[in-house]
């Protein structure tokens, strides 16, 4: 049973590790500007903070004001790049760990390497406890960054279902931006985690719609020759955004966020989700690897 169920998590670690590797956003390409990741010079902007830090007069709210987007700029790029290695790193050293123990496994259950059974359980033990941490590690930072940041190069801003960005407020005669939250800049953009949704993506019903004057005469800045900024604009009216003086928004009740026409943003969430989750079983069967390294090291030969 040892034997088995050793071989059996070793050969699941090295299926779910070859489909993470095919499926990786960062080993495939799939980002745009995930080439960039591992050469990002973290050290720089480290520098821009402290230095920041210790030269500004500014003091309490002010310097705080001041420091924070230094701050989350250091962070970003710090995770960013700690993504970048882990992800070749974890996924590259599953597999080949995983393959060795696959074939000791081999040996063992074909009962031809009874001599260095209990080498083959710490091995065993020893590759799950690294895997493990390893892949943890990765699915911690991936997970992370899929669900809180946002896209270098999005102009995608966070909408709902029907890909409403601002309401009409009638007691300020203005556009209420319906994400705005003052403590956060990036909160009106869409994560990485938003990309799979309808809104993102061609649909036939939204793309449809969009080309209705109650949509089209809507979309933000529609008329203009550069997709202005609506984020931009709303950090900077509090969360509310003006309309035109003319009578561009006179029928709109409601701003709408440009549609896309393509798949591309589905098929990024779809590859990263696919390789979180499957990075997911590897954790789990990482553990399953050394529970039986173990058994496999304490075992007396009878192969129980």
């Amino acid at each position: 049973m040892k034997k088995t169920m050793f071989l059996v998590f070793s050969g699941a670690i090295v299926i779910f590790s070859v489909i993470c590797i095919c499926s990786a956003p960062i080993i495939n390409k799939v980002l745009n500007e995930s080439l960039e990741w591992g050469y990002l010079n973290c050290q720089r902007e480290s520098d821009i903070y402290k230095n920041t830090k210790d030269t500004t007069t500014l003091t309490g709210d002010a310097k705080d004001q001041l420091l924070k987007p230094l701050k989350k700029s250091l962070n970003l790029c710090n995770r960013k790049k700690a993504m970048y290695g882990l992800e070749y790193s974890s996924l590259i050293i599953d597999i080949n760990l995983a393959f060795i123990c696959l074939i000791l496994g081999l040996f063992h259950y074909c009962d031809i390497g009874k001599p260095f059974e209990k080498v083959t359980g710490i091995i065993g033990l020893a590759t799950g406890i690294i895997q493990f941490v390893l892949t943890l590690v990765y699915v911690c930072y991936s997970g992370y960054i899929f669900t809180n940041d946002v896209p270098e190069d999005s102009n995608y801003f966070k909408a709902n279902s029907e890909g409403i960005v601002a309401t009409w407020d009638a007691t300020k005669s203005k556009y209420k931006c319906n994400f705005y939250d003052k403590d956060d800049e990036d909160a009106l953009y869409a994560k990485y985690s938003d990309l799979g949704k309808k809104i993102y993506n061609y649909n036939k019903d939204i793309y449809q719609a969009a080309d209705t004057d109650k949509v089209k005469k809507c979309i933000y800045n529609y008329d203009s020759n550069e997709y202005k900024n609506f984020a931009d604009d709303c950090n900077g009216g509090e969360g509310y955004v003006e309309g035109d003086s003319g009578e561009k928004y006179s029928i709109c009740d409601d701003l709408y966020v440009k549609y896309s026409s393509s798949f591309s943003n589905k098929y990024v969430y779809d590859r990263w989700v696919t390789t979180i989750i499957f990075a997911c079983f590897i954790i789990a069967c990482d553990i399953g690897l050394a529970i039986f390294g173990f058994f496999l090291f304490k075992s007396d030969g009878s192969g129980l």
